[in-house]
């Protein structure tokens, strides 16, 4: 898969209401195996993982309030950080020599981190500004 399948591909699967990871195993799924493909990710990306969270759930409702149980907790959260910030670092090598590219995101960044714009507004408008810039061959 090259850098710009990835690209676009996580890109459509951040649209997709969801979690990214898992719209993007059930497209790769279709993509390469076509339905069945598609249903065998879904229910092996979240089949299991749902019995583990539900007894990890009913695991730390019994141990919540033990003193060792906090710092766990909290270095999950950090890797999950790390591994939103590598994903992130991934995704922009593409478009990082594409001016164009870096213009809409930092536009999005400030309309939504700065100004506070709603992302159901944000997201619309770039991506129609996004479409009509790679239509002139600007993306």
């Amino acid at each position: 898969m090259s850098p710009e399948d990835f690209t676009a591909t996580i890109g459509l699967c951040q649209f997709l209401p969801g979690p990214n990871v898992g719209n993007a195993s059930i497209v790769l799924g279709k993509k390469w195996f076509g339905l069945k493909g598609s249903i065998v990710a879904f229910l092996g990306f979240f089949g299991l993982p749902f019995l583990w969270v539900l007894a990890l759930a009913s695991l730390y409702g019994e141990f919540a309030l033990q003193p060792g149980v906090k710092p766990v907790v909290t270095g999950v959260a950090a890797a999950g950080a790390g591994l939103f910030i590598g994903t992130a670092i991934k995704l922009g090598k593409p478009i990082a020599r594409k001016p164009w590219a870096l213009a809409v995101l930092m536009a999005c960044f400030v309309a939504v981190g700065i100004g506070r714009v709603s992302m159901l507004i944000v997201i619309p408008v770039a991506a129609v500004i996004s479409y009509l810039l790679a239509k002139r061959g600007l993306l």
